[in-house]
């Protein structure tokens, strides 16, 4: 299970981390593949940030039919900067991926790059949250392949708090 897209913004601010913060649950879609069958999701997600070290940390199960996936990861903010670094963990299926992204006052866009250890296929993936007062929503869209135009999304899943 993986998400994604990215975006623009002079400096970071502890907005879209902190605001991510709590506990959150959501559902919605995902795929595996551009080409594979949309598939019904539900996620229930933990996440605490630490202001003094622009840091969110996320925990969480999802569910998708006859599989549970356990996720978790780290957002790292940088001073004076949009610039956000990272980890994402998906240990029930690509493992631990470096993340590189931006954070917006509302929106946190980061992309990553892995090889699938089952299937050996180069995944590279866009991963958008996008957060309000109540609501996270995540969106995910493949960039493997570079010449279409549009993005392929892969994911789609709206919580709240």
């Amino acid at each position: 299970f993986c998400a994604a897209m990215i975006c623009f913004s002079p400096t970071v601010q502890a907005g879209a981390l902190a605001d991510m913060a709590g506990s959150w649950r959501g559902s919605g879609w995902v795929k595996q593949t551009d080409q594979g069958p949309q598939e019904t999701i539900r996620c229930q997600i933990e996440n605490t940030f630490d202001a003094t070290r622009l840091k969110l940390t996320l925990s969480g199960i999802c569910a998708v039919p006859g599989q549970k996936l356990t996720l978790s990861g780290t957002l790292n903010g940088t001073p004076n900067s949009t610039r956000i670094t990272g980890r994402w963990s998906n240990p029930d299926g690509l493992g631990s991926v470096r993340v590189v992204g931006v954070e917006q006052a509302d929106l946190i866009a980061f992309t990553f790059s892995t090889r699938d250890p089952v299937t050996e296929r180069e995944i590279s993936q866009n991963v958008e949250w996008r957060v309000t007062e109540n609501t996270l929503h995540l969106r995910s869209a493949d960039r493997t392949k570079a010449d279409t135009a549009a993005d392929i999304l892969l994911s789609d899943i709206l919580f709240s708090k």
